[in-house]
Order: C-alpha cells, then structure tokens, then sequence
C-alpha cells in the first residue's frame, strides 16, 4: 500500500490541472472544506498537516484521501474599471484535483502519527480585455469629434502547489503537539497592457496648415517567475471528551529558497500630445527596459500567521460546533521582483526620479487580517453526517499604502472582501468515506480607485501626468460569485489497535 501511495504522490502533479490578496481561499475537499476550515481545535481530517499538524493524531487508522474533482465556476464583474460606465467581467469553469494524502502511525512509535500530503494552495487565472470606440472631441487642434479607441488587456495567471509531511506526537491521554514542512511551487504570470489613440476621422477636411497625425499613449508590463519555498507550522492540541482546542502558528518567509523562469518588463510611450493649457507640444518618447533571468533578483515574503480553534460536542458527540479565528501579520511594502534599469533620467518627459529608479520593480505588500470561520457537523445516522459552514476571507491589499513604492508599480489585480458559505455530506460505507458537497462564495468591494479613466479622457492630464486619459475616481465596484462542487473519498485501512 506504501509503495502504491508513493507512485500516485508522485504523479499526482503531473495530472492535475483561488485568489491572490487572499489569505483563506483555499479548500481541500474533504470533511474541512464543507466545515468552512474552522478546524484548527479539531476535526481536520486529512488536511490536519494544514491547519494544524498537532491533530493529525486524531486519526483511528491509516487512511488515503484524494479529491477525485473539484468543479469550480467563477464569475467575476468589475464595474466602472475603466471609467464611468465602463466595465470589465471574467468567468470561467475549471475541473482541478488538487489535493492528496497519506496518514498513518508507525507501528514501533505508536504515539506518533505522521502524514504526508500534496495540496494545491492557490489556482487563480484571470483573463480580461476591453475595447473602447468613442467619438468625442479631445484634440483641440482639430474641429469637432475625433476617433478615440483604447484598448485594455490583462492576464494573470497564479498558481501554488504544497509538498510537505507532517508529524503529530502524543504526550498523554490530553495533549498533543506536532509540526510540518512544506516545499511550495509557485507559478506567476502577470501582464497588463493600455493602448490609446485619437486621431480625425476619415472624412475630416484639413485646412491648409494643418498635418493628419494620430495622438497615441501606451503602456505595458510583464512580470514572470517561479518561485520556491520553504514553510514550516507548529501545532498544539488538547482534547477533553466534549471540547477540544488547538493553536498553530505559521512562522514568515522571508526569502524563497529558488528560483527561475525569471522575467520583467515595463514600457510608457506617447506621441503627438499637446498640453491643452499652454498649446505647446509634449515631446515624443518610448521608455522601456527588460531584464531576465539573473538580473532579476526575486524576494518572497509572507506574513506570520496565528490560529486558534475550539471544538464543542454535545452529551451524545452527534452534534458538533467548531470555531477557528486566524491573524495574519503585516507584511512591509518590498519589491517582490526587481532589477537594475538602464534607463537615463529625462526630465522633460514628466517621469518622476523615483519612477525611473524603480522601473522594473514589482511591489508588493500586505496589511494585517484576522479572519473567523464558524462549522457545524451533525451525525444524522452513525455512517451519515451533515456538514455546513461560514469563513470570512478578507483582501489583505485593500487600500494598503505602498509607499515608499511608485503606487502604478504594484502587481495589477482585483482587491475585494469574500465570504465563503459550505454544505454537505459524508457517507461512511464499506470502511470508507464519500464527501459531497457545495461553496458559494461572494466577493465585494466598493468605491475603489479606477484602473484608467477612459470615459472623461483628456489629451493630456496634468494631475496623473498622462496621455489620453482622465483622472481616476474611487467609483470602481467588483462583484464577484463563485460556486465549487466538490467530490472527494478518503480510503481507510489498517485499524490501529493502539488508540
């Protein structure tokens, strides 16, 4: 049965197929999932080695657990992105097995119980573009309306894969502490392209004096890398016959342990813009730098984490409540992705110094957030359960300052609050355990700053200093439901005499 684990942990990877500025958007799939993940005093199942590896002793045998699918359909509006009346929406469906594990208790250390485990972390892919086809009067130097188009694109691709094992070590009939370790694989792809123009229309009738010219502004960045990691959880537990608590920290990273696949890249360009307020010309300018591979220098850090969990059952243990609340520290503004710039400072072309020195930084950074989580377990029959849940899952980038980071320089995304409801079932038949169940999910945020503001453009604006644009308003308001189904089994065999 080891050796028949071992080959499925190790190409489990291979077969399979979230949200950043989220901390708790993560799911397992099993009995936790359905529990909203308020396990930490207790009833983790197999994904103990996550919330809290101290209760990985609570298993009875040694089991296998898989998710067999996960489908996820994800829908996602952002309104006034763009400017007022512009909006931007997303949707997609994806089918990903993402989690295994392996638990068992060693036969000559029957206090210990150890479990390994692959887990995705976080699966986020967002593609959005937009179009815009105006005509509006925005070239003072022509008459009446103008062609203004724009075009807006973004990509972000996210992924994060855990391979770890974990260790839970009994002190007596009360009291359990355990640990685990982590190597995570993480995968990040980020673009975001803004194309404008104006220029006269076809049958426009230029005076004598006058040139046919298109007024253009533009902006582009890339930033691609793979990352990895190394984190570590430390776990207590004390149960009593009808309560249960449990504590686990997850100490920061501050640095990852490797890294490749390295790329960054940020361009600004305009051409052909006047200021309207003095009818003098802007001068013509591309800005652009590349870096790759060893010049980018890639720093990963994460927040410390403390959670804390009690489990409540009642006299007849067919009634059980859970609670869990998790503080996740501040995390300093730092330049996630960064490299040297040879670019030549020209101040004629309205760039701040610090835009220049920090042209190919990428910044991040994290405010604190303390989540709850609150589940339910009811045995309707001793092989049948009920489970439902509630998890508030709170943006830790929502109007986080970045200074003493250029602002525009932050990795784009869509920052907004979540709240994650789970039903479900277990079915215990013929030794093993079938979970079904459901989350709907629903994110918000209001009064937001805008992307770009398309819809009151100017040619050029004086108080963002750019192109073709402007000037943002906090009016952008994200809207975003999701709905997962899940379908899992944990596969039990070699009951412990022991326990």
């Amino acid at each position: 049965m080891q050796k028949l684990f071992l080959l499925i942990f190790l190409w489990f990877p291979l077969l399979t197929i979230g949200q950043l500025n989220n901390h708790w958007s993560q799911n397992f799939n099993d009995e936790s999932s359905l529990l909203s993940g308020a396990v930490v005093g207790g009833g983790a199942g197999p994904s103990a080695i996550f919330y809290n590896p101290a209760t990985i002793s609570e298993i009875k045998e040694s089991k296998i657990s898989l998710n067999a699918s996960l489908f996820s359909f994800e829908f996602l509006k952002v309104k006034n992105a763009l400017g007022d009346g512009i909006d931007i929406a997303d949707k997609r469906a994806y089918a990903t097995p993402r989690f295994l594990s392996y638990m068992f208790k060693p036969k000559k250390h029957p206090n210990w119980s150890i479990e390994l485990a692959f887990l995705n972390r976080a699966n986020l892919s967002t593609q959005i573009s937009s179009y815009v086809d105006q005509r509006i009067d925005i070239l003072p130097r022509y008459d009446g309306n103008e062609v203004y188009t724009s075009f807006t694109n973004f990509s972000n691709r996210y992924r994060d894969d855990w391979v770890g094992m974990g260790g839970s070590v009994k002190m007596n009939d009360n009291l359990y502490f355990g640990g685990s370790v982590f190597i995570s694989f993480l995968s990040q792809y980020s673009s975001y392209t803004l194309q404008i123009d104006a220029r006269p229309g076809a049958d426009y009738t230029f005076s004598e004096n006058q040139t046919y010219d298109i007024a253009s502004y533009k902006e582009e960045e890339l930033v691609k890398f793979n990352d990895y990691r190394l984190f570590s959880k430390i776990g207590m537990f004390y149960s009593q016959e009808h309560f249960s608590f449990g504590l686990n920290i997850t100490p920061p990273v501050l640095s990852g342990i490797y890294s490749d696949g390295k790329n960054v890249m940020r361009q600004r360009s305009q051409n052909n813009i006047t200021d309207p307020e003095t009818g003098v010309s802007k001068p013509n300018y591309l800005v652009q730098d590349y870096a790759e591979k060893k010049e980018v220098r890639l720093k990963s850090k994460t927040p410390i984490s403390v959670s804390a969990g009690f489990t409540l059952y009642n006299k007849s243990k067919t009634k059980i409540l859970y609670t869990t609340l998790e503080y996740f520290g501040e995390v300093r503004p730092y330049a996630i992705a960064k490299a040297s710039s040879s670019l030549e400072v020209d101040n004629d072309l309205d760039l701040e110094l610090d835009e220049y020195n920090q042209w190919l930084n990428f910044v991040e950074g994290a405010k604190p957030v303390l989540n709850a989580a609150i589940g339910y377990k009811w045995y309707v029959k001793e092989n049948f359960m009920l489970l439902t849940g509630f998890r508030t899952d709170f943006s830790y980038r929502k109007d986080y300052d970045l200074k003493p980071f250029w602002p525009d320089f932050s990795l784009k995304n869509f920052n907004f609050n979540k709240y994650h409801f789970t039903g479900g079932s277990t079915l215990h038949i013929f030794g093993q355990d079938i979970t079904a169940g459901i989350q709907y999910t629903l994110g918000t945020l209001k009064n937001q700053n805008q992307i770009v503001n398309l819809s009151e453009p100017v040619e050029y604006n004086q108080t963002e200093k750019k192109a073709l644009q402007g000037t943002r308003q906090n009016s952008m308001n994200t809207v975003y439901n999701s709905i997962s189904l899940y379908l899992a089994a944990s596969f039990n065999f070699g009951s412990e005499k022991n326990d």
